[in-house]
């Protein structure tokens, strides 16, 4: 980006989000990458974390639909910062929990607040970015919101090693209490409507969810169909293997101590930092697919690799080869969805792939929701408790090579003039 384009990102609302989640990361961090352990922790089993984040992802259904209607007609800024109020009130819920039920419940509600601020969340994102430089905006977006988090997982690490899980980790939600309670009162203070409301012309009224969203999935164009089929295959994976990295690597597998695991982390976010904003560059100067296609068909490769470590410099370098072909896969797979999607129906087709659990960030480290996260995370529970602790991490592997398959058969670098105007029927002069 030139000095210019910083200037107007840090001013604007990228800038304003990029500043508020790096705060809400700070002790996010701090609880995020052990939510795992914090369940077993409270009397769960392994089966329980599945269903957890199955009943959390499912629960998000309805408030998601819901959501991106009301993203395309009320307007994105009233949703983003009143569901972020929410939230933030919820990490509470997390922190007091007496066993794992507490969990069930907390993450209800987190999936509804959750779910209705979604498509409004990644609308604004997408808003709020240029063509020209899209790539690297979301790269700046993915990378320097845990910056602010960079050392809070090796701290929680170190603190559970010497005073226990259970203790520290409720100390860890209090405080992402407070930093997410003062994210979203900046969010409300400087953020700026990316919609224009006297002008909406979206022909979807608030209770039209139904035929909204049959429209949209009716009028999507071949390559963004495409696109989509691919993040879901990725999605299935990242639900089914996801919620057990850590507990493969720490309590039952490899090993490793809190510590160990939390410098694993750190370590990825600093990577992720360094190598974010040049792969972002590739990809906007000389196409999304540059970076995507390798990506895609060398992680599972990675996964494997992971599969099969024995101690902690195995680990750590595995980590940061994944943390490597997922910045490459995040900002050019965020890139080319938003390439192709028509800005007037964003909220729509963003509340499309969140119920499908489309991840349009092609990252292992991402997770998917409602219906392919539902299914995946209760479906990798019970073959990670009652058959091998390995076998969701192979079908995550297994899922990641599907994508990468459908990419390279059916998936090819759109024109620029076939982006958004692809679109057919829906497509409509930019604002």
């Amino acid at each position: 980006m030139s000095l210019t384009k910083v200037i107007n990102f840090l001013k604007g609302n990228l800038g304003i989000m990029t500043f508020s989640s790096g705060i809400w990361t700070i002790a996010g961090q701090l609880v995020w990458p052990f939510q795992s352990i914090y369940i077993l922790s409270l009397g769960g089993s392994y089966f329980h974390i599945g269903l957890i984040s199955s009943i959390g992802a499912f629960s998000s259904l309805l408030p998601t639909l819901y959501g991106g209607i009301l993203a395309d007609s009320m307007g994105r800024k009233k949703i983003i910062t009143s569901m972020s109020f929410v939230l933030s009130i919820n990490s509470l819920l997390y922190a007091f929990a007496r066993d794992w039920r507490w969990i069930v419940a907390a993450s209800v509600f987190n999936a509804l607040a959750s779910g209705l601020r979604q498509p409004a969340f990644n609308s604004i994102i997408a808003d709020s970015t240029e063509e020209s430089s899209r790539a690297q905006s979301y790269a700046v977006w993915s990378v320097v919101p845990p910056i602010f988090g960079l050392a809070s997982p090796y701290f929680m690490g170190v603190y559970m090693d010497r005073y226990g899980v259970k203790e520290m980790i409720r100390l860890g939600y209090i405080a992402l209490g407070a930093t997410s309670f003062i994210a979203s009162l900046i969010r409300h203070l400087y953020l700026e409507e990316t919609l224009d409301l006297s002008n909406n012309d979206t022909g979807v009224t608030r209770l039209g969810v139904v035929d909204g969203l049959y429209d949209t999935v009716n009028n999507l164009s071949h390559p963004l169909m495409i696109l989509g089929f691919m993040g879901l295959f990725f999605g299935f994976g990242a639900a089914v293997g996801g919620p057990f990295w850590i507990t493969y690597a720490t309590k039952d597998i490899i090993k490793l101590s809190m510590s160990q695991w939390g410098l694993i982390t750190a370590a990825n976010t600093f990577i992720g930092v360094v190598v974010g904003l040049p792969l972002s560059r590739v990809a906007d100067r000389q196409g999304r697919l540059k970076l995507l296609y390798p990506s895609i068909i060398l992680t599972p490769f990675a996964i494997i690799g992971f599969i099969n470590c024995t101690n902690f410099i195995q680990t750590f370098v595995i980590s940061m080869v994944i943390t490597v072909l997922g910045s490459m896969g995040m900002s050019s797979g965020q890139a080319l969805f938003t390439d192709l999607t028509d800005p007037s129906h964003r909220g729509r087709i963003n509340s499309l792939w969140s119920v499908a659990g489309t991840m349009q960030s092609f990252s292992v480290g991402s997770s998917p929701g409602s219906l392919m996260g539902a299914a995946g995370n209760l479906f990798g529970g019970y073959l990670y408790e009652n058959m091998s602790k390995s076998l969701p991490l192979y079908i995550q592997s297994a899922m990641v090579g599907v994508t990468a398959v459908t990419g390279v058969l059916f998936l090819s670098e759109p024109d620029k003039t076939a982006r958004v105007e692809s679109m057919g029927d829906m497509s409509s002069p930019e604002n």
